[in-house]
């Protein structure tokens, strides 16, 4: 979905020449945003306005739309191709205003209104031709017709453009920002329609439309409850924008009463050369001893303290142990959330990462984590901190109780061609550290043996916090199947989570 932004951002738009040129806005990141920057920039200087190609891809729309609902082969291949060219012709329209500065919040909604009428009938189109290529037959095995499930499909997305229409209104146009891989956008996918109705696929694109779309539309629904709950800054809430001359400044961070401990630990240590050993073994480092006692007491108590909420897994072959999520820590251990948010152990980190960190998302359940082995076999297999965010995502193992012979076994280098494979292993006591890029060290945690106990804490640090709706679901998936459960994961979404 292309939207005309309501006005033209001003980071990263060259200056002007004069009193009259026009910014030059960014380069899209689309390709085929690109090519029609490319198409309609000779427009900028006539009486075409982004409205005149909105109303073009309206009409292409319906009459691809039309062309679906006729049911038959040739005519769903002539709707496929009808649909690439309207799927182009919405990138125009937001270009065409981003170059002329033809802007208007009532072609902002003009757009958004014609792209959820064009893609409800679409689907209800599709329904209505594969009803008719096989009248009186269920496309799948319940008491639906094709139409019926064409229509569900296009319900579920115009609830899904409203609501993103809603989402933009509260936080901006990157509430709503979509996935993007390669320089393609997730609705891209619809360039490959007629690859679909070339090999006669329409009835299994509307089965998949009509299971997909309203899946699709619960992650919406989240991210708009989330949105909601988000409170306005007090600028926006007064009607007043802020200005670009004078930046809101962020909140003050609250002090943290063992920041004095972490300071003169970190003074022992020669940070400028454990920086460099960091880059050397790919963005890797382990100390082990960091922590003052006066740190590591604390957490060996919180992590007794929430013992009775461990929520074990089981995944054969993979992965056996206990976990609490930060949802539970917030409400019954609040000094490991005050650690995780440590000026003075943040200030140490982003030195040795050489780049600025954030806290992860409070809806992210992974960003700070015990981690429990107590019973014979628990362990975890070989695997990456995949990071689904925008940005990078750090990983930071602090030692809390181990009274075993499990092991933290490395290999660094394994995604640098060329560069030859090293690897380790390390025991982590209470108040040692490890820290590393969560997408290159590929690791494991060896199995715990008999009347052995360990107990470790994971904190997850990011350098863009943005996460796409789909990978945010497949995120908590994850997290809920494999570390923290259902009810743990999801009980922020329910609005039960007090912190």
């Amino acid at each position: 979905m292309e939207t005309i932004p309501r006005t033209i951002p001003a980071p990263g738009v060259a200056p002007a020449t004069s009193k009259t040129a026009r910014p030059v806005p960014p380069r899209p990141r689309q390709y085929d945003a690109r090519l029609a920057r490319w198409m309609v920039t000779p427009l900028v200087d006539t009486r075409v306005t982004p409205n005149h190609l909105t109303t073009l891809r309206l009409i292409v729309g319906l009459a691809c739309a039309w062309a679906f609902a006729q049911g038959g082969y040739a005519m769903a291949n002539l709707g496929a191709v009808l649909l690439v060219v309207s799927n182009f012709i919405d990138h125009t329209d937001g270009e065409l205003a981003r170059v002329s500065g033809k802007t208007s919040r009532l072609g902002h909604f003009y757009d958004l209104a014609s792209d959820a009428f064009v893609t409800v009938l679409l689907f209800g189109g599709i329904g209505m031709g594969v009803a008719a290529g096989a009248p009186g037959q269920y496309a799948v095995p319940l008491p639906l017709s094709a139409s019926a499930l064409g229509w569900m499909a296009g319900v579920a997305v115009a609830l899904i453009f409203f609501l993103r229409m809603r989402i933009e209104e509260r936080v901006g146009k990157a509430g709503t920002t979509q996935a993007r891989v390669g320089g393609f956008e997730t609705e891209d996918v619809l360039y490959l329609m007629p690859l679909v109705t070339l090999f006669d696929g329409t009835r299994g694109f509307l089965i998949a439309a009509a299971i997909g779309a309203p899946l699709f539309a619960l992650l919406v629904i989240v991210d708009y409850v989330r949105a909601m709950r988000r409170p306005m800054p007090a600028e926006m809430s007064e009607g007043v924008q802020p200005s670009a001359a004078a930046p809101v400044a962020p909140p003050a961070r609250t002090a943290f009463t063992a920041d004095a401990d972490i300071e003169r630990a970190l003074d022992a240590i020669d940070v400028d050369a454990l920086t460099r050993e960091f880059k050397s073994q790919d963005a890797f480092v382990y100390l082990e001893t960091f922590l003052p006692d006066a740190v590591t007491q604390p957490l060996i108590a919180a992590a007794r303290a929430v013992t009775p909420n461990v929520n074990r897994n089981y995944l054969p072959g993979h992965k056996q142990g206990g976990s609490v999520s930060r949802h539970t820590l917030d409400e019954h251990a609040p000094f490991v959330a005050e650690l995780y948010r440590s000026p003075a152990l943040m200030r140490f980190l982003e030195r040795l990462a050489g780049e600025k960190l954030l806290p992860s998302p409070q809806d992210d359940p992974h960003a700070y984590a015990l981690y429990y082995y107590t019973r014979p076999g628990d362990h975890i297999g070989w695997h990456y901190d995949t990071s689904y965010y925008k940005g990078r995502r750090y990983t930071l193992l602090l030692g809390v109780v181990d009274q075993s012979s499990c092991l933290l076994e490395y290999r660094l280098h394994t995604r640098n061609p060329g560069v030859p494979q090293v690897d380790g292993a390390v025991a982590y006591p209470p108040g040692a550290l490890v820290f590393f890029d969560g997408d290159k060290l590929h690791h494991r945690i060896t199995p715990l043996g008999e009347n052995e106990e360990r107990i470790s804490l994971t904190f997850e640090y990011v350098t863009d916090p943005r996460m796409g709706a789909w990978q945010r679901f497949i995120s908590n998936m994850k997290d809920a199947v494999a570390y923290f459960g259902f009810r743990q994961v999801f009980r922020q979404l329910l609005g039960r989570t007090k912190r």
